[in-house]
């Protein structure tokens, strides 16, 4: 792993993933597309720094899905309700696994926005 991903690991983290989230529900609000299509165009790109970002995010969330739950997802015991995960980490995941396959979708476009957000794409 490049120093590009030691950086990111570094800069990230949950408040800044959550503040990310809260300002593409702003923006959305706003009916703001520059902020959607900023992501959507780094993630028809595939652009690194994005992927990177999605995917460091999506374990964060997981991450704290498991912590607030006491056990991990991959627990044998856990029951399916606990074990598909959160809708919020699972929309992360999918936008990341999409946009790595290179087959990014418009549904995840907030996502990619808050994204870029966090890369400091959006202006």
């Amino acid at each position: 792993m490049g120093s590009n991903h030691v950086e990111l690991e570094e800069f990230l983290s949950l408040g800044r993933v959550e503040e990310a989230h809260r300002q593409a529900l702003k923006q959305q609000e706003r009916r703001n597309q520059h902020f959607a299509d900023t992501g959507w165009r780094a993630a028809q790109a595939r652009d690194s720094k994005l992927l990177k970002i999605l995917e460091i995010s999506a374990n964060m969330i997981d991450r704290l899905q498991e912590e607030q739950l006491g056990r991990t997802m991959r627990d044998t015991g856990a029951t399916f309700a606990e074990s598909k995960g959160t809708t919020e980490a699972q929309m992360w995941r999918e936008a990341y696994r999409l946009c790595d396959e290179g087959k990014p979708i418009r549904n995840f476009e907030w996502i990619y926005g808050a994204a870029a957000w966090l890369a400091g794409y959006y202006v």
